[in-house]
C-alpha cells in the first residue's frame, strides 16, 4: 500500500472531505517531490478515493507522472478547482496562510482543521525503503565527520570550524539537515547556541552536532572532542555518565515501552550520579525527512513505541561555565527491539 492509500484509508474514518498540502516536507513524503514555498500555489489535494496537484505551468513537466491541475501565470488557481462548498477540509499546519485564507474565502468550508495529527501519525512510522536511506544516510554521515576531524584546530574559531564543517558536508553530502553546532569550553554548556569567534583551546570540550540529507532523510549526531587531554578531569567522569545514560535508554527501546519510559531510564541515570538538575532537555526526537519528528522522548509522552520508529537518543550534562556534553545516536524499532544505527565511539575523542 503506498502512501496516498495509506492517507486514504485514515480519511475514511473521518468525515473529511479534502485534505490539502502545501510544498512541505509532507508533500516530499506523499509524492516524492516539495519545493520553498512561493507566492504561487502549489497545493497537493487528497480525498477518500482521489488526489491531484495544482500546480503552475512551469512545473508541469517535472510532475507529470502525477494527476496534476495546471494553470499559468496570470489565470486565478482557484477558478481552476471544483471543490464543493460547505465541506469539511484539513489543510497541512505549515502551509502557507495566504493559501489557506483564499481556499476560506473561495469554498466557504464547513469546517477547516489542522492536519497534523494524521500526517503525523502516517510519518512516525518508516516503510522499510525509509530505514534503509536512513541506515545509509548514518553510515555516510559518520565517515564524513571522521574525515573531516583534523580540520578541527587550536587557535582557530567555533564559527570558522562550523562553516569548514558545513561547506564540507554539503559538498560531500549535497544537504545538510541542519546548520552544524560547534562549540567548546563553556559554550558547550548551552545546548543549542551558535557559534562564536571564541577559539579552540587545547583540552577544552568541544561539542559537535551535525546531520546530513540523504536521498531526502535527515540524520543527526553528536560527538564530543578535546584537543590533548581534558584541562578538567570531570568532563571525562561526565562522559561516562552520558555515555552511560545515553546506553541504558537504548538498551531499553522496544516496541509496546512508552516514550516517557525510555526518557526516564536515562534521566535517573544522570539524576542518581547527582547531575539531574543540569540534564535540561528530552532525551530523543523522532527523525525522518525532517530532522524533529514524532515521537519525541519526552517525558510527557505517553506514546507507546512501534515497530519501525526511529528517533534520537542524546541525554545531555551542562555545566554552567564549565562545559556541556551530550552524545546523541539514531536507534530504529526492528524485530521488537532499538537496533543503534550509530557505530562512532561514544568515549570523549582525544584529538
Amino acid at each position: 500500500m503506498d502512501r496516498i492509500q495509506r492517507l486514504q484509508k485514515e480519511l475514511e474514518k473521518t468525515d473529511t472531505d479534502y485534505l490539502i498540502i502545501g510544498t512541505t516536507s509532507n508533500m516530499f513524503y506523499l509524492v516524492g517531490f516539495s519545493e520553498e514555498q512561493m507566492e504561487r500555489p502549489l497545493l497537493l489535494f487528497v480525498t477518500k478515493d482521489d488526489y491531484f496537484m495544482l500546480v503552475p505551468k512551469l512545473y508541469e513537466q517535472q510532475l507529470k507522472q502525477l494527476p496534476l491541475i495546471v494553470y499559468r501565470d496570470g489565470e486565478d488557481p482557484y477558478s481552476k478547482l471544483n471543490l464543493k462548498e460547505n465541506s469539511n477540509i484539513l489543510i497541512d499546519d505549515t502551509t502557507f496562510s495566504l493559501f489557506t485564507i483564499e481556499i476560506l474565502n473561495r469554498f466557504r468550508p464547513r469546517r477547516i482543521g489542522k492536519a497534523s495529527a494524521i500526517l503525523r501519525k502516517l510519518r512516525q512510522v518508516k516503510d522499510d525503503e525509509e530505514i534503509e536511506k536512513m541506515e545509509k544516510g548514518v553510515k555516510k554521515a559518520e565517515e564524513l565527520l571522521l574525515e573531516f576531524v583534523p580540520n578541527i584546530k587550536e587557535n582557530i574559531t567555533e564559527c570558522e570550524i562550523e562553516r569548514k564543517l558545513k561547506s564540507f558536508l554539503i559538498g560531500e553530502a549535497g544537504y545538510i539537515s541542519f546548520d552544524p553546532i560547534v562549540t567548546s569550553g563553556p559554550n558547550s554548556s548551552m545546548p543549542h547556541l551558535r557559534c562564536s569567534d571564541k577559539k579552540i583551546k587545547r583540552g577544552e570540550v568541544i561539542v559537535i552536532d551535525y546531520g546530513i540529507k540523504y536521498e531526502g532523510y535527515s540524520t543527526d549526531t553528536t560527538r564530543v572532542f578535546t584537543l590533548g587531554r581534558p584541562n578538567d578531569t570531570l568532563a571525562l567522569e561526565i562522559v561516562e555518565i552520558v555515555k552511560s545514560a545515553n546506553e541504558k535508554a537504548e538498551k531499553h527501546v522496544r516496541e509496546g515501552i512508552r516514550a516517557k519510559e525510555i526518557d526516564d531510564i536515562a534521566r535517573k541515570v544522570i539524576t542518581d550520579k547527582g547531575y539531574g538538575v543540569y540534564f535540561i532537555h528530552r532525551t530523543g526526537h523522532g527523525i525522518g525527512i525532517d530532522v524533529h519528528e514524532d515521537p519525541y522522548i519526552s517525558p510527557d509522552n505517553d506514546d507507546v513505541i512501534e515497530q519501525n520508529m526511529v528517533f534520537t537518543i542524546e541525554p545531555g550534562i551542562y555545566l554552567p561555565s564549565k562545559f556541556g556534553i551530550r552524545i546523541e545516536d539514531e536507534v530504529v524499532v526492528k524485530k521488537g527491539y532499538g537496533k543503534v544505527l550509530n557505530t562512532l565511539q561514544k568515549e570523549l575523542y582525544i584529538l
